[in-house]
């Protein structure tokens, strides 16, 4: 029973083996980073350089991650694998996993446990991360470029381009609707002014209007009460004719002589080009375009 245990589990390792080696080897970069999560400070007890070490041992071209890289790598990034030391806990033992993730964050390898009962940290860590590598180092790493990756790496590169046109779609839109909101807006406020702006025309025009009738109707009474007899003097008594009346003043002097015509109230004046009427309760001497108001005593 123990036996067909242990062919299982070899037949497994070397099956997981297998697709890892497959895997590293369709990359030709790894990316290490100058600090590691559970180490304070940039490369504490020279951690990152012994990883880069070790992978460059195995043929990997290694960079660090704040150091200037390759164009082609700057250019892709999912050319590359991305390394990271991961502290496992442990009462008596510092212990330590190598991990491999891909641009996208996926794992792609996990490194078997390295642990050492070491307590001095500068030396436990170095020698954890040696032995975890020995699962890196048996995988025999030999770069095989793979159109896999290439691929990926351009099918991401269109999924990202669709999404940053889809957002700037989506933004156009949205700046679109703005605009028209705000057109309309502008609109209301226009038509809004307009009215208010006719209102107050139509209230200017008629208050000018009223102020002009007014204007009137004063001038009009001016002239009717300048019009009038300013004293008894002025007054003239009719005397009746057989064809009409003789006015006469207060001393008695015939001023004038009227004869009746055909119109009511309409008398023309003896000797001269002249007519007398009435026109509401005055009566008017007309002659030549001139007419002035008679104080007449029937």
């Amino acid at each position: 029973m123990s036996k067909k245990i242990v062919i299982t589990v070899l037949v497994l390792f070397i099956a997981i083996s297998s697709f890892a080696q497959s895997s590293i080897n369709d990359y030709k970069y790894v990316v290490v980073p100058l600090q590691f999560d559970f180490l304070k400070g940039k490369d504490t007890y020279r951690t990152s350089t012994l990883l880069r070490y070790l992978f460059k041992k195995e043929g990997f071209e290694v960079y660090f991650d704040e150091e200037e890289l390759p164009k082609e790598l700057f250019n892709d990034r999912c050319l590359a694998l991305y390394a990271d030391v991961i502290k496992l806990s442990g009462l008596l033992r510092n212990k330590v996993q190598i991990e491999l993730k891909d641009c996208r964050g996926s794992q792609v390898l996990l490194s078997q446990e390295g642990s050492t009962k070491i307590k001095e940290y500068n030396k436990a860590y170095p020698v954890a991360i040696k032995e975890a590598f020995k699962s890196i180092e048996f995988l025999q790493y030999k770069y095989n470029p793979s159109d896999y990756v290439g691929s990926k790496a351009k099918v991401i590169s269109k999924v990202e381009s669709i999404k940053e046109d889809n957002k700037e779609a989506e933004q156009a839109k949205a700046e679109v609707e703005r605009l028209k909101k705000e057109v309309e807006n502008l609109k209301k406020q226009k038509a809004l002014a307009d009215a208010k702006t006719k209102e107050e025309a139509e209230k200017k025009s008629s208050e000018i209007k009223q102020k002009e009738k007014q204007k009137m109707e004063v001038t009009k009474t001016e002239t009717l009460e300048s019009s009038k007899p300013k004293n008894l003097s002025d007054v003239l008594y009719a005397q009746p004719l057989d064809n009409g009346f003789q006015l006469v003043d207060a001393s008695p002097k015939v001023v004038m002589v009227i004869i009746k015509t055909a119109a009511p109230n309409v008398y023309t004046v003896k000797g001269k080009d002249a007519i007398v009427f009435r026109e509401g309760d005055i009566w008017f001497y007309s002659e030549n375009d001139t007419k002035k108001a008679l104080n007449i005593k029937f």
